[in-house]
């Protein structure tokens, strides 16, 4: 580990393009100013340590589980979940998901997430899959890893002015003209064998672009919005926006 020291309004270099300036000294606590183009991402240590341990807490859910926790919703919600239309001439990628069984998506269906998710950095393919009768959850399928997979929904289900702006380099990113071209999900997880405990992590949504088949997971830091927002309580009655293109060649289940 390199140590500096450093006085208020001295700074250090990370890289070609990443200043860390010494802004003031209270007591045991230093306030830093970051100066980072908009492309590099920066948090709190123990913020982009959450993240990665609730994503591995959200993929660790089971099918039973699910399906024990949308019974738990006494007023159904249908919807449609739309990504782009899939073109005829497409190739078809069929592979094994852990909520479905042997599935099959047009390739210009999969989700890339470029820089995989937080904890899963690895693995940048996915498909959004769905039952009819489990709206309004999805399965956000790892297409490359069987055993990888989130259950998600729209936070709009959740939380009806759930409205957290987009950043301008979320929209580049994106390949997005305008918020409008992005849609939301966020993150499910299921405490194993206590599906009514179920929570959505509201502060670290999904952020996609149907069109061009893209994706990315941020961080929201408000604090009206938890990272374990209890989800069996209430729904609002909500009708979801998009509709998914998914054949099941096989379900196992």
């Amino acid at each position: 580990m390199l140590i500096l020291t450093r006085k208020i309004g001295e700074s250090i270099i990370v890289g070609d393009n990443i200043r860390v300036v010494v802004l003031e000294v209270r007591g045991r606590q230093i306030r830093l100013g970051i100066d980072a183009p908009p492309e590099i991402v920066v948090l709190r240590e123990e913020i982009a340590q959450r993240l990665v341990n609730d994503n591995l807490l959200a993929a660790s859910f089971t099918y039973q589980d699910a399906q024990l926790a949308v019974k738990a919703f006494t007023d159904g919600v249908a919807g449609d979940l739309t990504l782009r239309p899939s073109r005829p001439q497409s190739p078809v990628l069929t592979f094994d998901s852990k909520a479905f069984g042997r599935v099959a998506v047009s390739e210009d269906q999969i989700i890339t997430f470029p820089s995989g998710l937080p904890g899963f950095p690895n693995f940048q393919r996915y498909a959004l899959l769905h039952d009819h009768s489990k709206l309004p959850f999805y399965c956000l399928q790892c297409v490359d890893n069987p055993s990888l997979a989130f259950l998600v929904t729209e936070p709009a289900a959740l939380v009806p002015d759930y409205r957290p702006k987009n950043g301008a380099h979320d929209l580049k990113e994106l390949r997005a003209a305008s918020p409008d071209d992005l849609h939301m999900l966020v993150t499910l997880t299921i405490p194993p064998g206590r599906p009514g405990e179920m929570t959505a992590n509201l502060m670290s949504p999904l952020l996609i672009n149907p069109a061009q088949g893209l994706g990315k997971q941020v961080v929201i830091d408000k604090p009206q919005y938890s990272h374990q927002h209890p989800v069996i309580a209430t729904i609002p009655s909500y009708r979801p926006q998009w509709d998914i293109n998914q054949k099941v060649v096989n379900d196992s289940h």
